[in-house]
């Protein structure tokens, strides 16, 4: 299962804390909400008024300040930023050049080279990492989309394609993610550093 970021939400009013619930939960978010600060562990995140900020013991957690009127758009780009820069320290998988951050969903280059997967994209490399050698095209349209094996799609094909332009530096000659007879594998987790 993917995991999300994980957001604390804190707002007195609840239709302010629904409608931006709502958003957050749209733009791929994972999403708890409160009136008042509850127990912060397990946040990536926390959104709160300023107000409750002040004197709030994060431990470390990143923090956005609502300041209103809220403008979605800019707050929507403030948690993307502040997501990316505070998980560039979270736990990664070595992949070529890549550092693969499963939980924001990301892949960190040399420099400050970032990369956004999508949710099928992210799935599809945890499963090639845990598994570790060649995974079957079955296997994977199984695990990531819930497929059965009667299934006639192009939908992996089209992933695998699209993951390739993201990671491969030629992804027409792949030296990362490889086709195997039968399946796909990774290469290159040990060259990462």
């Amino acid at each position: 299962m993917i995991s999300l970021p994980h957001l604390l939400l804190i707002d007195s009013e609840p239709a302010a804390r629904q409608t931006l619930a709502e958003v957050l939960e749209g733009a791929g978010y994972h999403v708890t909400t409160s009136e008042t600060a509850p127990d912060l562990a397990g946040f990536d995140l926390i959104l709160a008024d300023p107000a409750v900020l002040t004197g709030l013991e994060t431990g470390g957690i990143p923090t956005v300040a609502l300041t209103k009127p809220v403008r979605l758009g800019a707050l929507l780009a403030r948690v993307e930023d502040m997501l990316a820069r505070g998980l560039t320290a979270a736990p990664s998988t070595p992949i070529g050049p890549w550092h693969f951050m499963a939980a924001s969903r990301l892949l960190q280059g040399e420099g400050d080279r970032k990369v956004r997967l999508t949710d099928k994209e992210t799935a599809i490399l945890e499963h090639l990492i845990k598994d570790g050698g060649v995974v079957t095209r079955e296997t994977l349209l199984a695990q990531v989309w819930g497929y059965s094996a009667a299934i006639t799609t192009h939908t992996l094909e089209t992933h695998i394609y699209r993951l390739r332009r993201k990671i491969e530096p030629d992804p027409a000659n792949a030296t990362l993610l490889i086709t195997e007879p039968g399946g796909y594998r990774l290469a290159g987790r040990e060259s990462a550093g």
